[in-house]
């Protein structure tokens, strides 16, 4: 799970509006954070914005480069 900004969130839930996005702190008080799981699917939306989920991306390509060759 990486953390995620409001912004991010909402980004993402625009494409896959059934993605499992964690929440701290359910009432109403500032000190909540989003969580993503580490799917590439979802960490392709927020690579640009996002240097952790850019940096996983780009391990799991290292990793598994026979799934992103064409």
């Amino acid at each position: 799970m990486i953390p995620i900004t409001q912004e991010e969130s909402e980004k993402i839930r625009e494409k896959y509006p059934k993605v499992c996005i964690s929440r701290t702190m359910n009432s109403k008080s500032s000190r909540h954070k989003y969580y993503l799981e580490e799917s590439d699917k979802y960490l392709e939306l927020i690579a640009d914005t996002n240097v952790k989920a850019a940096d996983i991306l780009k391990q799991h390509k290292r990793y598994n480069l026979r799934f992103y060759q064409n």
